[in-house]
């Protein structure tokens, strides 16, 4: 080989070698970067191991009890929790976060709260007959629900301090439930031939709810409306229980308003986001006290019905997760491996023919220094 093409052969191997040694560098901050990888794989493991979810009690199986994964379906339904409590969930200016058929039936009332209860298809009023059922005015039930009807509107009108020579029961009650008559949808009383509205005239939440229990009773029972006539109503104990839940809930909506989520199925009816929210304090719990007839704000961490357990589901899946990660980086590894075992062997046979070269050179060199010497 000739001067000319050794030192040519020699720069090439030079720039063979640099490059060898830069991949290999390359590698080896891969390697670095992977191991970091894995040192975070197993913190994110570790810590994963610790998690945790929100159960709540349900019910009991003989004597053991039985807790449910939190939602805002469990927390909010009627007779959804074992301990028997009505829970409200508001945000954190006091609003009742409601589904989208309660704010409907709230905004068809009108802050009128049979109407709200009719729109969600129920009637406070514990009677079962109407003016139309069959039998005479002298019909015992007949005679019965006029007498319960009077009665209840004798305890409103003396709360507001009203009189109306009903002590003998001497007033006539009605209720116009269409058409174009003039008191149309408004409850009457007659006396002495003489029609009158009977409006509510009261300033406190008893005597409120003494004119719409009353009203209630008059509309069920003198109403010609099919759809009144059908509504359920408060005479069956079962509807009774789920018209006071449902009259608690318009109760607190009056006092600080309420508020829905549009896209339900990413919020109220998906339980991780609901108890991400709990957790975080964006969304708050509220219990109605039988003691105190109003709603008595609670938490996550001291309601009794609620629990903290280990999340069993979410951490088979992170192990799964975990398995499948580390065989990638420890795949990524082996290649990284083998990777700079060929760099090494490529090196050490380009650094040998690089010594040869080299050698080549220097003899040449010698020789040639010699001649002209």
């Amino acid at each position: 080989m000739g001067m000319s093409a050794s030192q040519a052969r020699l720069l090439s191997l030079t720039a063979r070698l640099t490059d060898n040694e830069n991949s290999g560098q390359d590698i080896s901050y891969s390697k670095i970067r992977l191991a970091d990888k894995m040192d975070q794989l197993n913190e994110d493991y570790l810590n994963a191991l610790k998690a945790t979810k929100l159960t709540v009690l349900t019910g009991f199986n003989n004597s053991e009890e039985v807790y449910t994964d939190i939602s805002y379906s469990l927390m909010t339904g009627y007779n959804t929790v074992a301990a028997g409590k009505q829970y409200v969930v508001t945000d954190k200016k006091g609003r009742v976060l409601v589904t989208q058929q309660i704010a409907a039936a709230y905004e068809a009332g009108n802050g009128d709260l049979n109407t709200f209860l009719a729109k969600m298809g129920y009637s406070q009023a514990d009677i079962d007959i109407t003016k139309n059922s069959s039998g005479g005015d002298d019909d015992e039930d007949k005679l019965l629900a006029k007498q319960k009807i009077h009665e209840a509107w004798d305890q409103y009108l003396t709360s507001v301090g009203l009189e109306y020579e009903d002590e003998e029961h001497g007033l006539e009650f009605g209720y116009t439930s269409f058409g174009t008559d003039y008191f149309s949808g408004y409850p009457t009383y007659t006396l002495n031939g003489e029609t009158k509205a009977l409006n509510y005239e009261g300033t406190t939440q008893e005597q409120r709810e003494l004119y719409d229990y009353a009203l209630s009773l008059t509309e069920a029972y003198y109403g010609d409306s099919d759809s009144a006539n059908s509504l359920k109503t408060a005479a069956n104990p079962e509807n009774a229980g789920y018209i006071k839940y449902l009259t608690n809930i318009f109760q607190r909506i009056q006092q600080t308003g309420y508020y829905t989520e549009e896209d339900q199925s990413k919020t109220i009816k998906d339980n991780a986001w609901f108890e991400e929210q709990l957790r975080k304090g964006e969304l708050q719990l509220e219990y109605y006290s039988t003691t105190d007839k109003k709603f008595i704000s609670t938490s996550i961490d001291q309601d009794s019905s609620i629990q903290e357990v280990e999340d069993e589901r979410e951490i088979a899946l992170v192990e799964e997760k975990y398995k499948m990660d580390m065989a990638q980086v420890e795949q990524m590894d082996n290649k990284f491996d083998m990777e700079l075992k060929k760099l090494d062997t490529e090196h050490n046979a380009l650094q040998t023919e690089y010594d040869s070269v080299k050698s080549v050179i220097d003899k040449n060199v010698e020789k040639t220094f010699n001649i002209f010497s």
